[in-house]
């Protein structure tokens, strides 16, 4: 099987929920086609603002199946993170066999790990696939653990990391990642506005938070940095930056739940117990997205 190449802007999927919290398959399938429509180059699903802390076993593998025979022309990253080994191992498994392209895999978070404990676990889930392609998944908040160039130098010793999603607030750290492994593999900024700095390093891909709701925008600065357009590119950066300001830890599923359905996509309400986003920050999400997207 030929798995596409994990390179370029690739949105968030939400997890699409009914009002009463069932699946919503059928809306999760409209996405997948609007996401090509609107020519991303790939999507990830079950990132943290995709909630992959929230579906059973059976849910998993129904979202997995569905995305899968949905996506025709673009890159279906599942992500696959979960605190043990055995549970992360079993949900790569079923995604390389659905036919995914690549997996979105972050360190285990319950309890804080060692690089040990974390370069094994990653080693495991290597040894254990064919085909599939690792996103490895930097995010030092959410899982207490930060990849440093020589944890990098470790990882590179394996052979199915392909990319990595960085999500450090640290710009001393992402210079020195990204300068350090962008010439291996390819390195996806965690939002758009990362992408400016992270791209004159040597980035080549984004892990959009914000294209559900500014598709044209999201791929302007995309192609703006990659060219070297740096007027233009600074001009989109500095409206992403405050897109972005309203998100925090707290509201980040609810965030990209409003952002997708502002968009026109289909999201439905956070997991219980989280609530929807704030009606006074939907409103001034709205004006933002509407700002954004009168640019391109």
């Amino acid at each position: 099987m030929t798995r596409k190449t994990l390179k370029g802007l690739f949105p968030l999927m939400p997890f699409v929920l009914k009002e009463n919290q069932d699946l919503d398959l059928e809306g999760l399938r409209e996405n997948i086609e609007a996401y090509e429509e609107r020519g991303f180059h790939g999507y990830v699903a079950f990132g943290c603002m995709g909630e992959f802390y929230a579906p059973s076993e059976e849910e998993f593998n129904k979202v997995v199946d569905v995305a899968v025979d949905a996506t025709k022309k673009i890159a279906c990253v599942i992500g696959t993170t979960f605190h043990n080994t055995k549970e992360c191992l079993r949900r790569t498994k079923y995604a390389e066999d659905a036919g995914a392209d690549g997996v979105m895999i972050g360190p285990p978070y319950l309890i804080p790990c060692t690089s040990e404990d974390v370069f094994e676990h990653y080693r495991q889930i290597n040894d254990s696939v064919d085909e599939i392609q690792i996103m490895v998944y930097n995010n030092p908040f959410s899982f207490r653990f930060n990849m440093t160039p020589e944890f990098w130098d470790r990882l590179m010793t394996l052979d199915r990391i392909k990319a990595v999603k960085e999500s450090s607030h640290d710009v001393l750290h992402r210079t020195m990642v990204t300068a350090h492994i962008s010439d291996r593999i390819n390195v996806f900024s965690g939002s758009e506005y990362w992408f400016l700095a992270d791209s004159l390093l040597g980035a080549n891909g984004i892990v959009s938070t914000c294209g559900q709701g500014t598709p044209k925008a999201s791929l302007a600065l995309y192609e703006a940095c990659m060219k070297r357009d740096l007027e233009r590119a600074i001009q989109l950066h500095k409206k992403f930056a405050e897109l972005s300001s309203d998100v925090t830890p707290q509201n980040e599923v609810a965030w990209l739940k409003a952002c997708s359905e502002l968009g026109g996509l289909k999201a439905g309400p956070p997991r219980s117990p989280y609530l929807p986003l704030d009606p006074a920050l939907r409103k001034r999400l709205e004006d933002r997205l509407r700002e954004i997207n009168a640019m391109v």
